[in-house]
């Protein structure tokens, strides 16, 4: 989906110019080299959010989108590229927006790097994309760590062993009767 802030995108007089060089791209905050994001707006780049587990990056871009919207209220300079997917076919773009927060795509991607000296017929993707990076994801991910999958088990039927059987969600309400019942005033 286009972002809507891609038509009308303010964009600072360009200071520098990015290189095509990917080794000479780094954060300007942590000094990572990998999962870097080009602030369409003013040239920042900033490493990637940090995951849930600790991976990623160091939130580089996303602190540095706050500090935008701080500065130049409402929005702030919301539209990031990750660098390394830019191709003549077009890259990975994000919007910050709140009214947005989500992968977008830009329609004068070409004309908003040119500003920043990249042109977009010369790139060549050297990183995964978000869609690649998340459906590697889903393919390692094991959900038999979590279930009893492929055991065999024996129902217990005692005092503090009752539940509902899984129908999908279910096992929400489950849990919420299993704390209602351990409350002796409740059981």
């Amino acid at each position: 989906k286009p972002s809507k802030y891609a038509e009308e995108l303010i964009q600072l007089p360009a200071h520098k110019t990015i290189s095509p060089d990917s080794s000479t791209w780094i954060c300007e905050e942590s000094g990572m080299t990998e999962n870097l994001w080009l602030n369409l707006s003013d040239g920042h780049i900033g490493s990637g959010r940090r995951q849930w587990d600790g991976s990623g990056g160091s939130n580089g871009a996303l602190d540095h989108y706050r500090e935008t919207k701080e500065n130049f209220p409402p929005t702030g300079f919301p539209l990031v590229v990750k660098l390394g997917t830019i191709t003549p076919h077009g890259a990975d773009v994000y919007s910050y927006a709140d009214d947005e927060d989500t992968e977008v795509t830009d329609p004068k991607l070409a004309e908003h790097l040119a500003h920043w000296g990249i042109d977009i017929m010369k790139m060549e993707k050297t990183v995964e994309s978000v869609s690649e990076m998340n459906i590697r994801a889903n393919e390692k991910l094991e959900l038999d760590k979590i279930t009893e999958a492929g055991k065999s088990l024996r129902p217990i039927l005692a005092q503090g062993y009752l539940g509902l059987n899984n129908l999908g969600n279910s096992c929400y309400i489950n849990s919420v009767l299993q704390i209602l019942f351990a409350v002796p005033e409740f059981s």
